[in-house]
């Protein structure tokens, strides 16, 4: 394989991995996001059910505190006298029930037929009657409401909203919207002084988007507005476990990162190796010919009868063969040494040698 394609795949492959990398990132960011968006709309959601519990304790106060007065004031009984009692709803939505004393024996059933004509005006003086007590009764009730509106604001705020109710209201409407995780709180007033506390509430340690803030009872004047800030030490790992599944996909794309670096510095090397054993191979070629090329130049010149004549050259073409076989035998070792090195079975024997003479035989 050429060096450019090698190079043509590691920076495609390189490419495909920075690109799977910025994926999974954005994924997971996007995640996190949508996650922390989810998160803050349950925080809100509890924060405002529980407002509003508070707004129906605090007209549940009142209405009692009112009716308790009105009962004690306009229902009075006398001995030995009957009532007729008759409920109905107002178009405000509220439930009220009259009662109206007189003589048991001079009071008909409102579920009766009317009379006949002899108790016609007694009837329609029963029903005058009922119509007033229903007027009064509305207007008492539109009282209520009114006192609800002036009066409430002007109540401390540790009575309308007592720190074991709002804490009681906050873990089961946080539980409803599926946030198990503890949490800190504080009631604040406009001035942002703390009314008081749980008892961990340390806003020093409050991380970014991890305080949230709501009004309690939104109608009150400006001047006298008090909010509850809640915030969740452990938002974060909360938040971050829901990634969990992501961490093996970050993983296996480490792990073929890896493989991928690997594959190709085997490849380089590889490629260096070829290199390296064809060089090897055309010197080795050429170191094979030369002592060759001696010994067949040799092998010629024994055939020629005046040079066998001659002890001299005789002995001269015998040195050469031998000095040539010798030198070819010594580029077989070399070669057979090369493949019990890439075996690992090569063992080195060290011996002393004439530097000098080693260098006068190379020269």
């Amino acid at each position: 394989m050429k060096k450019t394609t090698i190079w043509l795949l590691t920076i495609i492959m390189a490419l495909t991995f920075c690109s799977l990398l910025y994926i999974q990132i954005m994924y997971m960011n996007n995640m996190i996001r949508m996650r922390d968006d989810q998160f803050a709309e349950g925080v809100r959601r509890a924060l405002y059910s529980v407002s509003t519990s508070l707004e129906q304790d605090e007209t549940r106060y009142f209405l009692e505190e009112d009716a308790a007065a009105m009962q004690a004031s306009l229902y009075q009984r006398e001995d030995g006298t009957g009532s007729l009692n008759y409920s109905f709803t107002t178009p405000e939505g509220l439930e009220a029930n009259i009662i109206i004393s007189s003589d048991k024996n001079t009071v008909p059933s409102l579920e009766q037929k009317p009379p006949v004509s002899a108790n016609a005006g007694k009837y329609r003086s029963l029903q005058e009657t009922i119509k007033g007590q229903y007027l009064y009764q509305k207007g008492l009730l539109n009282e209520v409401i009114l006192n609800i509106l002036s009066q409430s604001s002007n109540r401390p705020i540790h009575e309308r909203a007592d720190s074991t109710a709002v804490a009681s209201y906050l873990k089961t409407e946080f539980q409803n919207n599926g946030l198990n995780l503890p949490f800190e709180f504080a009631v604040v007033n406009r001035a942002a002084r703390i009314v008081y506390k749980s008892h961990g509430y340390d806003p020093a340690t409050v991380g970014r988007n991890n305080m949230f803030v709501q009004a309690l009872f939104p109608n009150d004047p400006a001047s006298r507005m008090n909010y509850i800030k809640v915030y969740f030490p452990t938002k974060y790992d909360y938040i971050m476990s829901s990634m969990k599944f992501l961490i093996p996909s970050f993983i296996f794309t480490l792990i073929l990162l890896m493989v991928f670096v690997y594959t190709i510095v085997v490849a380089f090397r590889q490629k260096r190796l070829t290199e390296m054993k064809n060089d090897f191979i055309n010197n080795m070629t050429h170191e094979f010919k030369t002592p060759i090329s001696s010994i067949s130049l040799a092998a010629q010149m024994l055939n020629d009868d005046s040079v066998r004549k001659s002890p001299g050259m005789m002995q001269h073409i015998a040195t050469v063969i031998n000095d040539e076989t010798k030198r070819l035998r010594f580029q077989v070792e070399k070669v057979l040494q090369l493949s019990m090195f890439e075996r690992q079975k090569a063992t080195l024997r060290l011996q002393e040698i004439d530097a000098n003479s080693a260098i006068s035989n190379i020269i």
